[in-house]
């Protein structure tokens, strides 16, 4: 539109002259009219300037709002990701902190175990059998000790090793990835000793052990059983978390994300439950 402007000016003033040709035509009609088509150029200057100024703004807009969108895209990709990444370290973290606690556990035992053997072989024969009865007081309690040298209790003996002893030779077999071994160890560990702090973790190792070997079933047996009997164990939000995991497995995808929900509802600062919502993200479900 503004290109065509100059021309029709022209046609305008060329038919103004027309008109006054037959007239006279003083010199100040002529620089009149000279004035009037310098006034008109000036208007059209001004208005292609002012066009294409929004020409400008226009584009520079639609450059701002494309940028936003591709900034916008890329930071929820980045928060995705990220989300993944917390998600692997805090298992990381859980396993680190549990084998920690295990470790020096077991550190404890060994240490008890030397101090035991110390004062035993003073008094002691190459017999493995119970010391005579004019052996002093202190030494009465050995015979569980020496149990604590054998790998796995004799079948025949009828006695178990301590209860450090047996959990921890149980829980090296889990951490080894020998499953069944692991299970008949805590197996025995509860048979034995039914009502320590670890009995209830003991049960929920042997859930987690069914699991490793995808025997998810099972799995959810133990965790049920764990979950039954010791309501307020410290494994507690891990059996429900590791459940609804097993019950993902096992295609009951609707009870698992039950689960999984009552995870955050009973342990919501838990570390459980950030996982529970990690979980319940990447099948495409909010958490409540």
């Amino acid at each position: 539109m503004a290109s065509r402007m100059p021309s029709r000016a022209l046609a305008a003033v060329a038919l103004a002259a027309a008109a006054l040709a037959p007239a006279c035509v003083s010199s100040d009609d002529i620089e009149g009219l000279h004035r009037q088509m310098n006034d008109i150029e000036k208007q059209i200057q001004a208005l292609e300037k002012k066009s294409s100024s929004k020409e400008e703004v226009a584009k520079l807009n639609a450059n701002v709002s494309q940028q936003t969108t591709q900034l916008l895209k890329s930071n929820a990709d980045t928060g995705v990701k990220l989300g993944e990444l917390t998600t692997e370290m805090e298992q990381l973290q859980a396993k680190l902190d549990d084998t920690n606690r295990r470790l020096s556990q077991l550190s404890q035992q060994i240490a008890e175990t030397q101090g035991d053997l110390a004062r035993i072989r003073p008094g002691t024969s190459s017999s493995v059998a119970a010391p005579p009865g004019g052996a002093p007081p202190a030494v009465a309690a050995p015979p569980a000790v020496s149990d604590t040298t054998v790998v796995r209790p004799p079948a025949a003996s009828g006695q178990h090793p301590s209860p450090k002893t047996l959990y921890d030779t149980a829980y090296e077999d889990y951490s080894k990835g020998r499953w069944a071994l692991a299970i008949q160890g805590f197996q025995e560990y509860m048979e034995a000793y039914p009502n320590t702090d670890l009995t209830d973790n003991a049960q929920y190792w042997i859930g987690e052990s069914h699991y490793a070997q995808k025997k998810y079933k099972e799995a959810v047996a133990d965790f049920d059983k764990l979950l039954k009997q010791w309501p307020k164990s410290d494994k507690a939000a891990a059996a429900l978390l590791k459940k609804s995991y097993a019950l993902l497995e096992l295609g009951q995808r609707a009870e698992s994300v039950v689960q999984l929900q009552y995870v955050i509802h009973e342990y919501p600062s838990a570390e459980e439950a950030r996982l529970a919502r990690a979980k319940l993200k990447s099948l495409g479900i909010e958490s409540r």
